[in-house]
């Protein structure tokens, strides 16, 4: 069968990191609670499968029926998992339903509820579906439209609650400079209501500001800890398409998507090498003998990528502890991994570093240790000079 993602590298950029970061997610939560799984926008649409396994929803289903099994599996518990699919198409929603009944089993504490209507309008019924588990959201819609913040912001309330969020970059970037009202208009229910363009920060360039004010008025609309946007970047063009939006209020919770994150980038730089290796080849009629070695190029510029950001991490590290004094790692690794693209282990190696050479205390031991999350940071005493 050929790749239902071919030419489609973006959505299965995403739904790598939705299927992955669930996985992870669903093998904590099910230690300690019920989960349930809410997609706003669950189509079918552009699926290349029979059975929609390059579809969220049934990632999404595949996922939680794996993990509930190997928990019951292992401990003897069955927790229940439910999933809550929402979609305005009526086509689309047929085709939902048809595919989703058969895992409809609530005997086996696994529930399906399929929902035909806007997102916006499902608030009550998903609130009395999740009652009281933790509820992964996962919102990505075609465009800007449907997920207004003051209408669905009562999902966020509880704190076993993240989510999840297409922000379409590249529709919502064009617009950006435009002055009809009505455009305008359409994206005050994401950015924070009327008068947005006031409140971007006029030091970023316009686009990113948007971004930032994306991620600003999302966390103060669900009370989020910690609220990141990944890249995912156009298949053959060197520009974002859409940012996938996480929001989370624990630390635990961002420590696991940025995991999920790395090795999602990584598989992206080499999807993208295909895409662009079809499109030369398509070209020029012949075939690319250097696509595994751009492969591997690419991927390292991942690797690059967290280089530079561990850099002005150590510098932001610095300054933080010189401003308020020494600070749990767990809370400096929370703040840097919200504004960094790293992941836990490249902040404990920062440390360590920073530890050699005499800039900090080193407080978590010696040997090959690295700082736990309780491990007070503090920076080394410098002598006075007499």
């Amino acid at each position: 069968m050929d790749d239902p993602y071919q030419d489609r590298e973006q959505t299965k950029a995403k739904h790598f990191l939705l299927k992955r970061y669930l996985q992870a997610l669903a093998f904590k939560i099910l230690n300690f609670s019920d989960l349930t799984y809410i997609d706003g926008f669950s189509g079918p649409w552009k699926t290349k499968t029979e059975n929609f396994t390059d579809s969220s929803f049934m990632i999404a289903i595949n996922a939680l029926k794996d993990a509930q099994q190997k928990i019951f599996e292992k401990t003897g518990k069955r927790r229940r998992i439910g999933c809550f699919f929402s979609e305005t198409n009526s086509t689309a929603f047929a085709k939902l339903q048809e595919a989703v009944s058969p895992y409809h089993r609530p005997q086996d504490l696994f529930e399906i509820k399929s929902y035909f209507g806007k997102f916006e309008n499902a608030v009550g019924e998903i609130q009395q579906f999740v009652a009281d588990s933790f509820a992964l959201i996962f919102i990505d819609p075609t465009g800007w439209k449907g997920y207004p913040f003051d209408k669905i912001k009562s999902l966020f309330a509880p704190r076993l609650c993240e989510v999840l969020i297409n922000f379409m970059y590249s529709f919502v970037s064009r617009f950006v400079e435009t002055e009809d009202k009505e455009i305008i208009e359409s994206l005050d229910p994401i950015l924070g209501g009327p008068g947005w363009q006031n409140r971007l920060d006029r030091s970023l360039p316009r686009r990113e500001a948007v971004l930032m004010l994306f991620r600003q008025t999302l966390k103060a609309a669900g009370n989020f800890e910690f609220v990141v946007a990944t890249k995912i970047d156009k298949a053959t063009e060197d520009r974002p398409h859409f940012f996938m939006a996480y929001g989370t209020k624990v630390y635990a919770g961002l420590k696991t998507f940025r995991d999920t994150e790395y090795k999602a980038l990584r598989a992206h730089a080499v999807a993208r090498v295909g895409a662009k290796g079809r499109k030369q080849e398509a070209k020029s009629h012949s075939p690319d003998f250097f696509m595994n070695h751009e492969a591997s190029v690419q991927e390292a510029s991942i690797d690059e990528d967290i280089e530079m950001d561990m850099e002005k991490a150590t510098k932001s590290l610095l300054q933080m502890l010189q401003k308020s004094g020494p600070q749990k790692f767990s809370h400096i690794a929370g703040r840097l991994m919200e504004i960094y693209m790293l992941r836990e282990t490249n902040l404990k190696n920062v440390i360590v570093q920073l530890s050699r050479d005499g800039r900090i205390k080193n407080t978590w031991g010696g040997g090959t240790r690295k700082p736990r999350e309780n491990d007070m940071i503090a920076l080394e005493d410098v002598p006075s000079r007499s």
